[in-house]
């Protein structure tokens, strides 16, 4: 989240599976990092200016582990909260987000 915080959207998307996809809520799937980067880039001229995860699980074996937790966004328009699930991978020896999704519970006003 530093490099999101920092509006660095290419920073945020680079902990992502050049393969993976990230689930917004309400919105198509977005596949490969360039199309998440986008998306974070979206974000951000929305008005998003920080985001905070709170991890609450983290498990797995292999080359494969999950992270539930929830998050805020906070911007222009107020304060987003929602919960989240990633599925990482280990791919060549470094830990990336497979699969990402999140379900807003708080709308920001």
């Amino acid at each position: 989240m530093k490099a999101f915080n920092a509006g660095d959207a290419a920073g945020a998307a680079s902990v992502y599976d050049p393969d993976g996809y990230f689930m917004p809520n309400g919105r198509n799937p977005v596949k490969g990092r360039s199309g998440i980067e986008a998306y974070f880039k979206e974000d951000m001229a929305d008005g998003v200016q920080t985001a905070q995860i709170i991890t609450e699980e983290v498990n797995g074996g292999g080359d494969w582990a999950f992270e539930r937790g929830s998050y805020h966004l906070d911007g222009t328009k107020g304060r987003e909260s929602g919960a989240y699930l990633q599925i990482w991978k280990k791919v060549d020896g470094v830990w990336l987000i497979h699969n990402d999704c999140f379900n807003v519970i708080k709308n920001a006003c």
